[in-house]
């Protein structure tokens, strides 16, 4: 019996053992990642000082940064969670005093920090698409930025978010691991109601609805809502322009369900122009009606 007991007890801990070092390899694994550094092109942007392009940088700024930099772009958690970590959107006000117009076009365009780090769930998949006009605009309106409060804390991930990280539960939360960092700078289209323009800002959406934009689990937080399916395959195909409109201008659907601005920026959202947001509706029809992604209803 003592026999036994003693193999029993020499398995257990041979077991203890390997789970230990397993979970200490995927520690140093996910620290690893975290603090991982990327070569990327350096692209060459001319940055405006007219005010129209300034006036043009704002709206963009609040209309897509602000949802996660917060309304005043001094930066908010994306993920603070006790057993996971905590990871801050940057403070946009205080990056001036500090970095190159070539570091914000490296962090913008391709989610890469001065120092080399790949920045997580900055959503550079959308951003690479946008032109150089439109960049140097925004990049000339947050050089006008008073500084407001400290930088945001660098990443921190507890041993369970490192073990997380390393085995993909965040999924794919550093685009610069997947983009196509050689994309070239596209052609403005014009501003206003038309499909190319509409399909020019629908670019900033898939970063929560997905590629198809057919709906997906947001990158980083698997704790979010799935982002509904904008497809004529979803909720979409019951509305209409006007309703498409109100939506961003209320906060309301065409079904009566409000929006959590915390998780669809909707206020954020609604600073385009009805011309603008008229473009985004026409592109969104031309799709294929496609089924929702992550199994939530359409």
């Amino acid at each position: 019996m003592r026999k036994v007991l003693k193999w029993i007890g020499i398995v257990v801990g041979g077991l203890i053992v390997v789970i230990v070092v397993a979970v200490l390899g995927l520690s140093i694994a996910g620290n690893a990642k975290l603090h991982k550094t990327r070569e990327v092109p350096s692209d060459t942007v001319a940055i405006p000082t007219d005010e129209a392009s300034l006036a043009r940088g704002k709206q963009i700024v609040t209309g897509v940064c602000s949802g996660c930099h917060g309304p005043d772009l001094a930066g908010i958690p994306m993920i603070d969670d006790p057993s996971i970590g905590t990871i801050y959107a940057a403070n946009l006000t205080v990056l001036s005093q500090t970095w190159s117009d070539a570091d914000y076009v490296r962090a913008i365009r391709h989610a890469v920090a001065p120092d080399g780090r790949q920045l997580p769930i900055m959503p550079a998949e959308a951003w690479i698409h946008l032109s150089a006009e439109d960049l140097g605009s925004i990049i000339a309106y947050l050089k006008t930025l008073p500084p407001t409060g400290a930088e945001s804390p660098e990443p921190m991930l507890t041993l369970m978010g490192r073990v997380l990280l390393a085995t993909g539960q965040f999924g794919q939360i550093f685009p610069a691991e997947y983009i196509d960092h050689s994309t070239p700078f596209p052609d403005m289209p014009p501003i206003g109601a038309n499909v190319a323009y509409g399909e020019y800002i629908a670019e900033f959406c898939k970063a929560c609805h997905g590629e198809n934009l057919n709906g997906m689990q947001p990158q980083g937080d698997p704790t979010s809502p799935p982002a509904p399916n904008l497809s004529p395959g979803g909720e979409l195909v019951g509305w209409t322009e006007d309703g498409f409109l109100q939506t961003f201008r209320t906060g309301v659907t065409p079904a009566g369900r409000e929006l959590n601005n915390e998780y669809m920026p909707w206020k954020e959202f609604g600073s385009f122009s009805d011309d603008e947001l008229r473009g985004v509706w026409m592109y969104l029809q031309t799709l294929p009606a496609l089924p929702s992604g992550n199994d939530q209803p359409s």
